[in-house]
């Protein structure tokens, strides 16, 4: 709202045009709240008393200033679904639905009471959309069965689904038809450039044919159609019917099952859908908004929860912020919230005074409606869109689509929420505890500077934690020059990016200059700005959410020089020259240290190696720190091991165990096999065998250029990794002081 103007001085500049564009808004929300209470097995009444309510009463307790508040398509899916849980023998379940409804809304109001309403936000924007685009499945599969004249009784959307085919070759010709061509006017209005023609909206359009066709087939004639043939007859049943005495027989909450676990359930999918459903059509309002106010969420929500609970109380079924309704409005001028309540007194004087009008409404009108605005939920170009975001984000939409699908929205908001923290966690290439430490304890370094304020990220930011990086940014003054940093970001999620994209624009819009640096290292999924960023392996190197045994990594690697990455390592081919790998197939190599070996200058690599012993379920997996050194003169390929030590990791195949006759203790203790024994003999000399004997818990395997070298099948630590390479160094002198072993030709 412009600073300069009260909401009052609003309202007395724009009634005019928000009286007009009420008009407009009322001929939409007719229809919808209509349909939407038929297609949700309510009585037709209780979708126009949220409307009316929505805005009479709404508009005086909300925070938005632009929205249109009313029953919303959403609904259908969750009261549809209320009404089959809360049946008991087939009883009406519609009074205890009202009565949920009632204690949804006073919890939503608890919700805005505690500003809890940004909680909301930080779903992520491809569960959300997943969630709407199964709603939209389960609207239009239902509802197709009324544009052919049927209702499905069938208990999944699955089983709705098979059930089209029955429904199409069993089609009554005239509600068909009816569906059809309403159908085509929704489709063709918005390729209709008329201007007159858009003053009038598409919904009424549709009653505009389908209300005269149906009077003339019923009354006068029935014009390509057999009249004799009941086939082709409009039935009475497929027209909206009102009760004679509108106010007599509204329906009343019923308390009664408050102390059962389906009222709870039912309660918290209502309370759940319409916050988020809340929440997220007010953001996408304000950006509509031509005077560029901002909603107060809690307030709004605050708002809603009351408008809720008293809709209940009257037979209503819940209120929500609706975009398209509120689209129309703005594209027709609506400024204040006044329009809001021209629109909810507009459908009073509809119910009051055009009641006999309402039922020459056919269902099939209705169906079509509500067929293409489902359809527009679950539309093609929307699952493009997400994947235009990153192929993870089409994943998780099409897996929450199908959650909602098989299991209800509570449960595919659950599982897609699970899912999207499984493909961070992958794509993040770190432990389970690494990744939730990250999340958890992330490191956001606010500075001050002389030229700029710059905002550093270290870690993985997630919906998770988006609310307090949206805290921390929130206190940068309007029109100064702000940078993020994100070198040292791990993983930057598509909510994240999309949260720092949008308000990166709206605060340059202010004046302020903001800039996005750091993200050279990164690998995303999409071309799309606001796609989800992983650090590169090779440069993830910030110690705060690594384990200890990364931590003790990286101190061994800063004390000596060498080159240190957290990231998993899978083409490990080179790994097969050593017989161990050959048997144990390598899953991974991380925590990778390289660099050159103290005393003797030879290239090597300490890393952890991730191997099996069997496979499916019998296979067991180690989690080895090994050191690989790669020599500059040649000796006999062979593989030694402690005996026993290592038999049941160690699969040696038949390999021959080499015999040492003038040292019977080191035959005994150690298991030597090479393919050469006389060289294999002739290099464990006396020496060579009396260090072997002093530190025999070292396994050793050698390609005849390289060594491989470790002591336990397990990570170890900063103490045992210090030992290790000790013992290396120490063989490796050994191996210096025997003149008879010839350098090998350096690799290129």
């Amino acid at each position: 709202m412009p600073e300069n103007q009260s909401r009052l001085e609003l309202y007395k500049q724009y009634w005019k045009q928000d009286l007009l564009a009420a008009v407009s808004v009322s001929l939409v929300a007719m229809p919808l709240a209509l349909g939407i209470a038929i297609a949700s097995g309510s009585p037709p009444i209780s979708g126009f008393i949220a409307a009316i309510i929505g805005g009479v009463i709404t508009t005086f307790i909300r925070g938005s200033h632009i929205a249109i508040n009313g029953p919303a398509n959403s609904l259908v899916v969750v009261i549809l679904a209320a009404n089959s849980l809360l049946s008991v023998d087939g009883q009406n379940a519609f009074p205890f639905v009202l009565a949920a409804i009632c204690v949804a809304g006073v919890l939503q109001v608890v919700i805005g009471i505690l500003k809890l309403g940004r909680l909301g936000e930080v779903v992520p924007s491809s569960v959300m959309y997943g969630l709407l685009a199964g709603i939209g499945i389960i609207i239009l599969v239902k509802q197709i069965h009324v544009g052919f004249g049927h209702q499905s009784m069938a208990a999944t959307t699955v089983e709705s689904i098979l059930e089209i085919p029955k429904s199409i070759f069993n089609l009554n010709p005239m509600i068909t038809f009816i569906t059809l061509v309403s159908l085509a006017i929704m489709m063709v209005y918005p390729r209709v450039k008329n201007k007159l023609f858009h003053y009038v909206p598409a919904p009424v359009w549709v009653l505009i044919f389908a209300i005269p066709v149906v009077y003339i087939h019923r009354h006068w004639f029935v014009p390509f159609f057999d009249i004799s043939n009941p086939a082709f007859q409009y039935p009475k049943t497929e027209l909206i019917s009102l009760p004679e005495d509108v106010w007599n027989s509204i329906v009343f909450p019923d308390f009664g099952m408050i102390d059962t676990v389906n009222f709870w359930v039912v309660v918290f999918t209502i309370l759940i859908v319409t916050t988020i459903e809340t929440l997220v059509s007010t953001k996408a309002v304000d950006q509509l908004d031509p005077l560029r106010r901002k909603t107060n969420l809690n307030k709004d929500l605050r708002g809603m929860g009351i408008s809720s609970a008293l809709s209940g109380l009257l037979g209503g079924l819940p209120i929500v912020t609706v975009v398209v309704r509120s689209s129309v409005n703005v594209s027709n001028n609506g400024r204040t919230g006044l329009s809001n309540l021209f629109h909810g007194l507009i459908i009073l004087l509809f119910l009051l005074g055009l009641q006999p009008l309402l039922e020459q409404v056919p269902l099939a009108a209705l169906a079509a409606i509500l067929i293409y605005t489902g359809y527009g939920l679950t539309s093609p170009s929307n699952y493009v869109e997400a994947y235009e975001k990153g192929e993870e984000q089409l994943l998780i939409m099409v897996f929450s689509v199908i959650c909602v699908l098989l299991y209800g929205l509570l449960w595919g908001l659950f599982l897609g929420l699970i899912m999207t923290q499984l493909v961070q966690w992958v794509k993040s290439r770190m432990t389970i505890k690494a990744f939730f430490q990250a999340i958890f304890q992330p490191r956001i370094q606010y500075k001050e500077l002389s030229d700029r304020y710059e905002i550093r990220l270290s870690g993985i930011f997630n919906f998770l934690n988006l609310l307090k990086l949206k805290s921390i940014i929130y206190k940068t003054p309007v029109g100064e020059k702000v940078e993020i940093n994100m070198e040292d970001a791990i993983l930057i999620d598509h909510s994240v990016m999309e949260f720092i994209d949008n308000y990166g624009k709206s605060y340059s819009r202010k004046g302020g200059h903001w800039i996005i640096t750091g993200l050279e290292n990164h690998e995303t999924t999409s071309s799309h700005p606001q796609s989800m960023r992983m650090l590169q392996p090779q440069h993830q190197h910030s110690p705060r959410w690594m384990t200890e045994h990364q931590r003790q990594m990286m101190k061994i690697s800063a004390q000596h020089g060498w080159q240190f990455v957290i990231g998993k390592e899978f083409n490990n081919d080179h790994l097969l020259e050593f017989p161990l790998f050959n048997g144990h197939p390598v899953e991974y190599a991380h925590n990778t240290a390289t660099g050159l070996l103290p005393k003797h200058n030879l290239y090597f690599t300490l890393q952890d190696i991730v191997f099996d012993e069997g496979a499916l379920i019998s296979k067991i997996a180690y989690d080895t720190t090994v050191i690989i050194v790669e020599l500059r003169q040649a000796i006999p390929a062979f593989v030694l091991e402690k005996e026993e030590l290592f038999d049941r990791i160690l699969q040696r195949a038949g390999k021959k165990d080499i015999e040492f006759e003038d040292d019977l203790e080191f035959s005994k203790r150690e298991l030597v096999s090479g393919s050469d024994e006389k060289a294999t003999k002739g290099f464990f000399n006396e020496t060579i065998r009396g260090f072997i004997l002093a530190n025999d818990s070292y396994h050793l395997e050698s390609t005849g250029s390289k060594l491989l070298i470790f002591n336990k099948t397990e990570r170890l630590s900063l103490e045992e990794m210090e030992q290790l390479i000790q013992f290396s160094i120490q063989f490796i002198d050994l191996i210096s002081d025997q003149p008879e072993l010839k350098p090998s030709t350096p690799e290129v």
